[in-house]
């Protein structure tokens, strides 16, 4: 074996192994990562070069090499939220029994964000990701595809991606809601929407004026009140309603942050719930709905399972599945009726 000597403080790099062992780098190479094309003599002085230096091969840098990093990455859209901090449970709880690990990121709702979170998801060569987009980094997200990266939409679908998508059947929700409360009586019916200025808030907004076309429910744009999906939004939007000269006698919120601002703004200005105006909401049916009152009658939401179910996909993917037909996977939504809604 050749003599090498490392200067004071240096530190010993696989080049240097590979110099006093006499062979190439990527024969170095492949004997740290267990090759067994390398002959015995080859590897023996591959390792005693290891040991003389003192070499410690970096695992980021070698995840990078071999494009397996143990990772799953997840964009949210606010991780704030309980409905989206239940959907990472459950892509969590996938993760763990594969032993890898959760990077996870927000966009709140901010497309330069988005941009960002999946740009760095890429430099560190996740295995997979699973997004809740903004709709608008179509282009970005499609060149994660090519680079055969497992991807898949969650909760939010986005048309012209090709890829796996999980989620609600977020049309039959919104018919249901609105089909429960023509049942009581309410014609006039208020709706708090989430951003028009997402794909998903501009495309659940022309749901919801589809299916009341289809239910015969007359439109008026004054109780259409849409703008970010926050606490604030929908207390202001819900006062908005209820200081019309003639207010909704009742009224949709499509997300449980804008349910909840509606909530309080009752509250403290004195209106009653629901005997001066039925409320409704589309959401996840979970503990805290419970303790609200009175109770709040929900069309549910399935945030735990879409979240287990979508990453049960990128885990067949990475089996080798990559061939197969993209799934497009549906949860059907139910009613809770509570104490919220009444007869007209």
């Amino acid at each position: 074996m050749k003599r090498f000597i490392l200067g004071e403080g240096m530190v010993a790099t696989i080049k240097d192994v590979a110099g006093l062992a006499g062979v190439s780098l990527g024969t170095v190479s492949k004997v740290i990562n267990g090759d067994q094309s390398v002959s015995d003599k080859r590897s023996e002085r591959v390792k005693v070069a290891i040991a003389t230096l003192g070499y410690s091969p970096n695992s980021i840098a070698q995840n990078l090499r071999t494009a397996n990093s143990k990772t799953i990455s997840v964009l949210l859209a606010n991780i704030t939220n309980p409905f989206q901090m239940a959907l990472a449970k459950g892509i969590e709880e996938v993760a763990v029994e594969h032993n890898y690990n959760l990077a996870v990121s927000s966009t709140n709702e901010r497309v330069e964000k988005e941009l960002d979170s999946l740009e760095m998801f890429e430099r560190n060569r996740s295995d997979g990701i699973i997004i809740c987009s903004t709709g608008k980094t179509k282009e970005k997200i499609c060149s994660l595809i090519e680079k055969n990266i497992p991807v898949v939409m969650v909760d939010r679908f986005v048309p012209g991606i090709p890829c796996d998508y999980v989620g609600d059947n977020f049309p039959r929700a919104i018919e249901i809601a609105l089909q429960h409360l023509q049942a009581l009586g309410h014609n006039r019916i208020g709706i708090i929407h989430g951003d028009m200025n997402t794909y998903h808030g501009a495309y659940r907004h022309g749901l919801v004026l589809k299916k009341m076309r289809k239910l015969g429910l007359p439109h008026d744009t004054n109780l259409h009140k849409t703008g970010p999906y926050t606490y604030e939004q929908g207390g202001n939007a819900f006062r908005e309603l209820m200081a019309m000269s003639v207010p909704p006698t009742a009224v949709l919120a499509v997300n449980n942050v804008l349910c909840a601002g509606a909530i309080n703004a009752a509250n403290n200005s004195e209106v009653n719930i629901p005997g001066d105006v039925s409320l409704v909401l589309i959401n996840e049916n979970n503990f805290m709905w419970d303790i609200v009152s009175p109770g709040i009658t929900m069309v549910t939401q399935s945030p735990l399972t879409i979240g287990r179910s979508a990453a049960n996909i990128i885990f067949e993917r990475l089996r080798g599945k990559e061939k197969m037909a993209f799934t497009n996977t549906l949860f059907e939504p139910t009613l809770v009726v509570r104490e919220s809604t009444r007869i007209l």
